[in-house]
């Protein structure tokens, strides 16, 4: 099987959709011998900041020199930026060899989530990581990333609304769902919840004996946010560096932290690999003349934090939203959040079709809110205008869904390209 093979057949696999539970995984597995290797295994969880918080876990251990497997999702721009070892995208070659071995015993009928997953577990095997860090999807107990038989520890992110109609329609519910990736006398590291969700958690640790851990970011002090870098101190850390923007970041670093603490790792290893932590598509700057950001922002706690970045970052800046939504998000809440904040909006539909909300539709919903808005044709139009229109006091911010960043990205590159070549003419 080539690489483009390889990619048609996981294309392939997304008629099926999302299907809930392990016991097609579980098959896939057994059928490959259970490929779960001597790893330790680290599961996070949430409804906001897991890719964060796999990135910031990730590049501390390996700071402290260890190799670690990192399974995540959804990819951005690239399909094989979803496993990676110490930084490291699996390559063309190993991609396409393990989904030619993996499609031929897939005869229970597993989702392309599902088959990515034993991918990213058979390829950690091969590479003998010491750590595998495995961000679960939409879920927790009925996630693909579920169906491994233990874990070291379990970190749990920010509980929100979101995936309603698979999680339920409480914050217990939702947080219940999360949490039952709780392995028996493991660690669980949480970040600070609401009631509901907090609840939840503690009941399932004790139903399991894990060790319980709150990380506390409001015990974070001496924040400074810059253009490039945000600084704060946190318990016995003093002047922690982080990369990554988004006043968000803090409470990301700081449940990092405590779980890196808690596996016993040395604090100039948590210096360096939080400073050297970063992400493309959350908060990431990607052009200076004009300022744009993209960032995958798409449900309501989300937008709470987009909200409070701007009003951080860009109190005194025009701002212009490249805006695209699934069809399946709570769209209204997001864009009572976001939209007075814009004084102008483009938006567009996403490249996931069958998903994609119509840039017609959403530009109805948000022009409740904020009457500056206009549906675009393409995502080339709306990055063209956006430009056209920026000054040096404008702030362009591409969010709504991950799924178009990667189209909205190539726009920007190739108008800059092009405006660059006119002007050498």
């Amino acid at each position: 099987m080539t690489y483009k093979e390889s990619l048609e057949y996981m294309s392939s696999l997304n008629k099926r959709g999302i299907h809930p539970g392990v016991e097609g995984i579980k098959l896939l597995c057994e059928s490959l011998d259970n490929p779960f290797g001597k790893s330790e295994y680290i599961h996070v969880v949430g409804t906001n900041g897991k890719g964060s918080t796999t990135v910031f876990l990730s590049e501390i251990l390996i700071a402290a020199g260890f190799k670690v497997g990192v399974f995540s999702s959804p990819a951005v721009f690239n399909e094989r930026e979803t496993i990676k070892v110490n930084r490291r995208p699996i390559s063309q070659t190993d991609y396409a060899r393990l989904v030619d071995i993996i499609s031929s015993k897939n005869t229970m009928g597993c989702t392309a989530f599902e088959v990515e997953t034993v991918l990213a577990l058979v390829y950690f095997k091969e590479r003998n990581c010491d750590y595998i860090i495995l961000e679960a999807g939409m879920g927790g107990e009925l996630d693909a990333t579920n169906v491994i038989p233990n874990s070291k520890m379990t970190v749990i992110t920010a509980i929100g609304f979101d995936h309603k109609q698979y999680l339920g329609n409480t914050l217990f519910d939702i947080a219940n769902t999360k949490a039952g990736v709780i392995k028996p006398d493991s660690i669980c590291v949480f970040t600070k919840q609401s009631e509901e969700a907090y609840e939840a958690i503690e009941e399932r640790a004790k139903k399991v004996n894990a060790n319980l851990l709150e990380s506390d970011y409001l015990l974070a002090e001496k924040q400074k946010y810059k253009s490039d870098a945000t600084f704060f101190n946190y318990k016995d850390l003093k002047n922690i560096e982080i990369s990554l923007l988004g006043t968000f970041q803090v409470q990301n670093a700081c449940l990092s932290i405590d779980a890196a603490k808690a596996l016993g790792i040395l604090d100039k290893y948590i210096y360096k690999g939080l400073k050297s932590a970063k992400e493309e598509g959350r908060f990431d700057k990607i052009s200076d003349k004009p300022l744009f950001y993209l960032d995958g922002a798409h449900n309501p706690p989300a937008a709470e934090r987009i909200k409070e970045s701007i009003e951080t970052y860009f109190t005194k800046k025009k701002i212009i939203y490249i805006m695209g939504m699934l069809k399946d998000k709570d769209v209204e809440s997001f864009a009572e959040t976001v939209a007075p904040l814009a004084d102008c909006i483009f938006t567009v539909a996403t490249p996931k079709k069958e998903r994609s909300m119509s840039a017609f539709e959403l530009a109805d919903i948000v022009r409740k809110i904020n009457p500056m808005v206009t549906a675009m044709d393409s995502i080339d139009e709306a990055v063209e205008i956006a430009l056209s229109m920026a000054d040096k006091d404008t702030v362009i911010l591409a969010l709504g869904s991950l799924s178009h960043l990667s189209a909205v990205k190539e726009a920007v590159l190739s108008f800059k390209s092009r405006r660059k070549g006119e002007l050498k003419v």
